[in-house]
């Protein structure tokens, strides 16, 4: 697998993750929710395995493709970084949502529920700029940079995640996959 498949299909787990909180943010407006661990779970999968780690790979590929001198990248580039910023923000309301939750403050569900819904609907079509982007710059990169990138990403992984972390968040999307309707 290639660094693009491999961004590629962290994507596919993104994306199952957020219909899974698309749902869970839905039920949270029901009278009578009970928010469940679910809500942490998925306020520590954006900060971790999104902000943290596919971020920071995303963030070392287009460092490189700047390095090589690419001037037409720029402009995706910068708008992309700016959703990053922007979801890392997001990521940050969202545990601050959950601790609302886990306070029993008064409104702290519909907070939640915003919150998710927001940083779902932000990340789709970040994901969507992002795989259009691939298509563009994918041959603009040797076997060997992308053998390097491949290496770097296995590195932030462990770094950022742990010993089998990306493993394990892998296996927690899928598995979310599967209660999402």
């Amino acid at each position: 697998m290639n660094i693009f498949e491999s961004l590629g299909y962290e994507h596919q787990l993104i994306s199952d993750a957020l219909q899974f909180a698309r749902a869970y943010a839905r039920r949270m407006t029901y009278p009578g929710a009970v928010a469940g661990p679910d809500g942490q779970a998925l306020a520590g999968f954006c900060r971790s395995f999104i902000s943290q780690c596919h971020q920071a790979k995303e963030f070392n590929l287009f460092v490189r493709l700047l390095q090589k001198g690419h001037s037409e990248v720029i402009a995706p580039i910068t708008g992309l970084h700016a959703d990053h910023h922007r979801l890392d923000e997001l990521a940050a309301a969202l545990d601050a949502a959950w601790q609302c939750v886990q306070e029993g403050r008064a409104g702290a569900y519909e907070l939640m529920a915003g919150q998710l819904t927001d940083y779902a609907a932000l990340m789709q079509a970040h994901m969507q700029k992002e795989e259009r982007f691939y298509l563009v710059i994918e041959s603009s990169l040797t076997p060997d940079e992308q053998a390097e990138l491949a290496a770097t990403f296995g590195q932030l992984d462990q770094e950022t995640l742990g010993t089998g972390g990306h493993t394990r968040c892998c296996q927690w999307a899928c598995q979310l996959a599967s209660t999402a309707s």
